[in-house]
């Protein structure tokens, strides 16, 4: 406990302590009139300052990943802007020992006690003589420790002042933790709506297609595993008769994946309308035009071709792990030749010419649909995948959806792991 015992007796002692708890009311209002933690925590260190009579004091939150309590101050105006001052492990100083310990404990004298940690009088020039340290729990949660330092005009704290203290703390607990809860909800908040905008904007980059060019029926589809996703469609009306197709595997998800999906659609975008006509070239100037934007374009696979819609050819290049099905008279086929890596893009890709028939249908699709997993863990896998599009299908939107409600059912409902894209072609 502590070294000294200075208690107040008689009448101006119970004054004092019906003075102090009135005190405390006010300051219950105080404490509760701000959910914003810069501001909050510097009326805390204010009010303990106050209460105790005291030279200093301190608030170190408790830093749940690291274990760790950490100090932090307000800067200015600036509110919730908190800048770290100084981290105390669990059970170093006496600080860490409250928090270990969950116990609140005054010491008077603390260079003869032996959990006094010296090394922020050293660092700072401050000299501390008394510490009051309580911690801060919330439904037996540790949030973090208060203390207040050196009493002035008195030898050192007392029982009454460990009383005073440990009531001050418990309301101190509740409105750091409504603040907490606040931030936490308003970071929430942010998050979401960035989340939100990213799948605007993605959705705005990469819409649902249904459409029809002379001879030619083409609908395609990117779904997200999260709110944003990196994979990525394209279809490009080069001229009058030559369309460009494109389906883009960034290999990552969330934001990250996002962010490289829409530099590498962006950039596929701009080159078809210079090159489009030529998928090897189109690939390798994408691929030089990219590598200073993404770490490494490794991560990358692309599906890019062309159709002639007078000769009903389609010429493309599979650099990564895209599959192309071709289904001709109700058989699946899957075109395994031709496959390149984008980040080796150079002229010996293998290009892959198929001359298309009508009523033939051209799907291609990312691996995210192969790798769907049902409730037991298996995979749903290519041949799945081919008997089910040797279906009856009214056209390629029909085909577009009704996969995509396949690879659902087949999941389960247990929701999507991997983003999935989908081309589908029909010459009419």
């Amino acid at each position: 406990m502590a070294e000294e015992n200075v208690k107040a007796a008689g009448p101006a002692g119970l004054e004092k302590q019906v003075h102090n708890l009135t005190k405390l009311i006010d300051i219950n209002g105080i404490i509760n009139s701000t959910l914003d933690i810069g501001k909050l925590l510097t009326i805390i260190m204010e009010i303990i300052k106050e209460i105790m009579n005291a030279e200093a004091s301190t608030l170190l939150l408790y830093d749940v990943e690291t274990t760790e309590l950490v100090f932090k101050v307000a800067l200015g105006e600036a509110g919730m802007e908190l800048t770290e001052k100084y981290r105390v492990r669990m059970g170093q100083g006496i600080a860490g020992w409250t928090a270990q310990n969950r116990k609140s404990v005054y010491v008077n004298n603390v260079y003869s006690d032996p959990r006094f940690d010296p090394d922020y009088d050293r660092q700072t020039g401050f000299t501390t003589k008394s510490i009051m340290c309580s911690p801060l729990l919330f439904k037996g949660k540790l949030i973090g420790v208060i203390q207040a330092i050196n009493p002035i005009n008195r030898p050192g704290f007392s029982d009454e002042d460990m009383r005073l203290f440990t009531i001050f703390s418990d309301q101190a607990a509740l409105a750091v933790q409504n603040a907490i809860f606040f931030q936490n909800a308003i970071e929430e908040e942010r998050i979401q709506i960035e989340l939100d905008s990213a799948r605007s904007i993605q959705d705005s980059i990469l819409p649902e297609i249904n459409t029809a060019y002379n001879g030619l029926q083409v609908s395609a589809r990117s779904i997200s595993a999260r709110e944003v996703g990196g994979e990525f469609h394209g279809v490009y009306e080069l001229d009058s008769r030559t369309i460009g197709i494109g389906l883009g595997d960034i290999h990552e998800k969330g934001m990250p994946g996002s962010l490289h999906a829409s530099i590498v659609s962006g950039a596929l975008r701009a080159l078809a309308g210079v090159c489009g006509r030529h998928p090897a070239e189109l690939i390798r100037l994408l691929k030089n035009s990219i590598v200073r934007s993404i770490e490494s374009v490794d991560r990358v696979s692309l599906f890019y071709g062309t159709v002639d819609l007078d000769s009903r050819r389609l010429r493309y290049i599979n650099a990564g792990v895209a599959y192309p099905i071709l289904v001709r008279d109700g058989l699946a086929r899957y075109l395994r030749v031709g496959k390149s890596t984008f980040s080796n893009a150079d002229g010996s890709m293998r290009r892959v010419t198929v001359q298309l028939r009508p009523r033939d249908i051209f799907v291609i699709l990312t691996d995210g649909i192969l790798n769907t997993k049902n409730p037991n863990g298996k995979q749903l896998g290519l041949r799945n995948i081919m008997n089910f599009l040797e279906g009856d299908f009214s056209g390629p939107e029909d085909i577009v959806r009704s996969l995509v409600d396949y690879v659902d059912e087949y999941s389960g409902g247990v929701g999507r792991r991997q983003d999935i894209s989908i081309i589908s072609l029909q010459m009419v």
